[in-house]
């Protein structure tokens, strides 16, 4: 995939202006700055849920699912409940949980559980559908290291054939995804490694 944003604004901020994006197909591509330099607004151009933009995509996602900072889950139904609301298999629903650490907690309801927790459900909700491109926003957001390591390898367990594009504020993340392309934005420029 290639964009190419001739501007980008965010209300009076110009974020982008003739700028150039690669992600190659099946890459683990993060996307690296610090807050408000456009990492989220990027993402969303990517996957095709932002087209308020001078530009074009070539090459883009056919059939993207993102994994926004927000966990976006259904408070008042249970963890096992939120993952079937997206598939009808059970038994991948409850491996994932399990290798998440969170067999346990399947009958428990959303408002019940901790941030890291509920950021674990969201993770294992994304997996379970099918896509071309896995957009990840923070995905590691609240997780402690240990339970960060499992969610990595789970993620990558799980999109084998498929393209990660994934934020962080931290290059120490790059190994937990098998980072090979990076996207260094500021608040100024956008560059590609």
């Amino acid at each position: 995939m290639r964009a190419f944003i001739e501007e980008k604004r965010f209300g009076s901020k110009l974020l982008f202006s003739n700028s150039c994006f690669d992600v190659p197909a099946l890459s683990r591509t993060a996307i690296l700055g610090p807050s408000g330099c456009g990492k989220t607004t990027l993402m969303r151009i990517l996957s095709g849920l932002d087209h308020d933009f001078a530009g074009r995509i070539d090459d883009g996602p056919v059939n993207p699912i993102v994994l926004f900072q927000e966990d976006r889950l259904s408070e008042r139904i249970s963890v096992l409940s939120n993952l079937l609301a997206v598939t009808d298999d059970k038994e991948k629903a409850r491996e994932i949980l399990s290798a998440l650490d969170l067999g346990s907690e399947e009958k428990s309801h959303i408002h019940e559980l901790s941030g890291g927790m509920r950021r674990r459900v969201a993770i294992a909700r994304v997996l379970l559908l099918d896509c071309d491109y896995l957009f990840l926003d923070e995905p590691f957001r609240g997780l402690d290291d240990e339970i960060r390591r499992k969610a990595a390898s789970l993620i990558l367990q799980y999109s084998e054939n498929r393209t990660i594009v994934f934020i962080t504020h931290d290059e120490d993340e790059f190994p937990l995804l098998c980072a090979d392309n990076v996207i260094k934005l500021s608040l100024n420029t956008a560059e590609t490694d």
